[in-house]
């Protein structure tokens, strides 16, 4: 497993960025960056699932380990998705090695400004596609920033 650390400092408030992050109509605005259509489904609470998927390809479903309001989300990466949002046998090595990442949110409060890191724990074969978090990032700036 490799740790990768993706970061962005926002000009907006620690709540506001922290709401956004959560907001269902703004998810797709930033996830698009790894593809068009993604969306969510389930409750942003500890201990609930969501799963991140898009309509034509599937996705993920991640366990919420932990969360600190306007500070930190932790969360684990337990199934895979189809289309319609239905789990999914471990078919390939690719999905088995997914299983298991980490996916945790830190916020940090600097006055008006928000610092938002995102930190990546997934097997090696994952890096190419977690630097997408580079233009979410810089996607979801804009969308608090709008």
């Amino acid at each position: 497993m490799k740790r990768l650390a993706y970061s962005i400092k926002i000009n907006k408030p620690v709540n506001l960025v922290y709401e956004k992050l959560m907001d269902k109509a703004v998810y797709p605005a930033w996830a698009k960056a790894w593809g068009e259509g993604m969306t969510y489904e389930g409750e942003w609470k500890e201990g609930q699932h969501i799963s991140f998927f898009d309509k034509t390809q599937g996705g993920t479903k991640v366990l919420i380990e932990r969360i600190v309001p306007h500070e930190t989300i932790k969360m684990k990466h337990v199934a895979m998705v189809n289309p319609q949002n239905i789990e999914v046998s471990l078919t390939d090595q690719m999905m088995r090695k997914w299983i298991g990442s980490r996916e945790d949110y830190f916020f940090r409060n600097e006055g008006d400004v928000t610092t938002l890191e995102v930190v990546m724990v997934a097997d090696e074969a994952f890096e190419e596609m977690m630097n997408a978090w580079s233009q979410a990032l810089q996607l979801f700036k804009n969308a608090c920033e709008a």
